[in-house]
């Protein structure tokens, strides 16, 4: 993925961690994992592991991998469209 640092920042934000607890789980200091989300540093593939098990998304997500041409969404997004169908099945009922 080009710009993983924006995929991190948009997890990270989801999930409600500030850079520095994410830094410290990954035994950053909170301005290299900064540089991280502004794609100005890499991620190792050790820290990879440990970002997707603290904030339990995959590594397949996170990397926007796609299978088959298929997208792979976060429980977050599923909910949310969920949500989204449910309200237009309401206005349709109505």
């Amino acid at each position: 993925m080009k710009n993983i640092g924006l995929q991190l920042k948009k997890i990270r934000d989801e999930k409600g961690f500030p850079q520095k607890v994410v830094a410290q789980h990954l035994g950053l200091h909170r301005t290299n994992y900064s540089k991280i989300e502004n794609n100005l540093q890499k991620l190792t593939p050790e820290q990879i592991v440990l970002f997707c098990e603290f904030c339990e998304v995959s590594a397949d997500f996170l990397l926007g991998v796609r299978v088959n041409n298929k997208v792979v969404y976060s429980k977050q997004d599923i909910e949310e469209i969920n949500e989204k169908m449910e309200y237009i099945k309401a206005l349709l009922n109505d």
